[in-house]
């Protein structure tokens, strides 16, 4: 009785949302609705090696060109009409590859990239990921993750979803956010799907009205055990039955489990066995054109369920990026430690990783583009209309090297950028530049004006595109 009228609910509230296999009911989309996508550039990936650097023959005085971190004119490419520069692919490694070339990348985005130089505060990897998704604490601890997911998430099932780790999944410290909107932790998205329902996918079950049956028993016990007497109005008792009682019915009403499927029907994967299916082929085959490898690279499933995610209105916050171990198959794709490899060889990997995550990134957005945010009124616009890409490093790396080494290790710097892509904000925009004398970059309100931009204004910043309003924004209003 008591999980029957929960999954009543749920359905109300669910199919209000979703049809058949999540398709969106048209009135029920809001227009102000908005999606952020949040990459988290593990170990220090640095703007002065990608899309503000400092041209050889721009350096003050001439002869630090051979010890400042000034690249070739040759290897930085702008292509015409663009106010972005960047590192073309030097193919400089015969063990590492990224799979992208950054000035394709430029080429094809530029129209909605934003370069925003950044000064941090930390360069400890885990505090500075943290603070590159607070703000450094500027909306009262709440990471721009948690205060998206409240803004434009409140009907969502699961409103906030993270794929990444160390400092970029650390909950805010807003201890007031109600706890749905805080991070769902998704450890690997190929399997995601199959935890989104309690018995579809197993063998032999009970029928359905009674498997409901013992849970609503099952709930019933529970409040009046000991256990449920002593700690009725505990908060982590709270959240628990919360995610059992409302959000696991109403994942099982929206069929997450065939929606968000990315596993074949395969002899290695056979879901037809358990009563399951994959993908339409279309929708597969769509997937695949953009993210070919999302079976075999994590960063590529990543993506791939961080569209579906939004594709069906389950999530408009997602996080996800690179690990610290790269892909090794008949080539290694990245970098060991990802950007925090340059400690070993600075130039290798920043220009591999760069290539690597804007590969990925290019294939999100495409997927983006081509999707109808309303699939009952293409009307509306795309996906990628509402969306914004926060690519957050933790910070940056040192500026200097041995006179003429083209091979060195570089250190932690507090000095660096953010890129932004994003219809949402003024594209094809530097918001500052690179000091010709030192290689450090200075922040630029649009005023000619040299000043210094920290990560409450970077917040701030995404949160004026994002109609995120909170005490204490910061006027980043230009960037719109």
């Amino acid at each position: 009785k008591f999980l029957g009228l929960g999954l009543g609910a749920a359905a109300a509230m669910a199919g209000g949302l979703l049809t058949a296999r999540g398709q969106v009911r048209a009135q029920e989309l809001p227009d102000d609705r908005r999606f952020l996508f949040v990459f988290g550039a593990f170990g220090g990936a640095s703007i002065i090696d990608s899309f503000l650097p400092l041209p050889a023959s721009a350096v003050q005085p001439p002869g630090d060109a051979n010890t400042l971190l000034a690249y070739p004119d040759e290897a930085i490419i702008q292509p015409g009409g663009s106010n972005i520069r960047c590192v073309a692919d030097l193919n400089l490694s015969d063990i590492f590859t990224s799979g992208h070339k950054p000035e394709d990348f430029l080429r094809s985005h530029v129209d909605n990239m934003a370069v925003l130089p950044c000064e941090v505060t930390s360069v400890n990897h885990i505090v500075a990921q943290k603070r590159a998704v607070t703000g450094a604490g500027v909306n009262a601890g709440k990471t721009i993750m948690e205060a998206m997911a409240e803004r434009h998430g409140s009907d969502m099932i699961l409103p906030n979803c993270n794929m990444s780790s160390g400092g970029y999944v650390e909950p805010g410290d807003d201890f007031s956010l109600s706890e749905r909107f805080r991070a769902e932790i998704i450890a690997d998205p190929r399997f995601f799907a199959l935890a989104t329902h309690g018995y579809q996918g197993l063998k032999d079950v009970p029928d359905k009205a009674l498997i409901e049956r013992a849970r609503g028993v099952r709930g019933e016990l529970e409040d009046l055990s000991h256990f449920g007497l002593t700690f009725k109005d505990a908060p982590r008792r709270g959240r628990f039955l919360d995610m059992r009682r409302n959000v696991q019915p109403r994942m099982e009403v929206a069929d997450l489990i065939r929606t968000l499927v990315l596993l074949p029907d395969s002899p290695q994967t056979p879901l037809s066995d358990y009563g399951l299916a994959p993908l339409p082929d279309d929708e597969r085959e769509r997937l695949m054109n953009h993210l070919p490898a999302l079976l075999t690279d994590p960063l590529e499933s990543q993506a791939a369920l961080a569209f579906l995610l939004a594709r069906y209105q389950v999530s408009c916050a997602l996080t996800f990026g690179p690990s610290f171990q790269p892909i090794i198959t008949d080539q290694v794709l990245g970098t060991p430690l990802a950007f925090d490899f340059s400690h070993t060889d600075h130039v290798v990997a920043q220009n591999v990783m760069w290539g690597r995550i804007l590969g990925v990134i290019d294939g999100l957005v495409r997927l983006l583009k081509e999707q109808p945010y309303d699939d009952a009124n293409p009307d509306r616009g795309s996906l990628w209309d509402r969306s914004l890409i926060y690519v957050a490093t933790d910070f940056g790396r040192s500026k200097t090297r041995p006179s003429g080494s083209l091979s060195f290790g570089s250190g932690h710097d507090l000095n660096n950028g953010n890129l932004i892509i994003s219809p949402l904000v003024q594209g094809n925009r530097v918001w500052g530049g690179i000091d010709p004398t030192t290689a450090m970059t200075f922040g630029d309100r649009g005023d000619g004006t040299r000043t210094i931009f920290r990560e409450g204004h970077t917040y701030s910043a995404i949160a004026h595109a994002l109609d995120i309003d909170f005490n204490g924004r910061l006027d980043m209003d230009f960037i719109l």
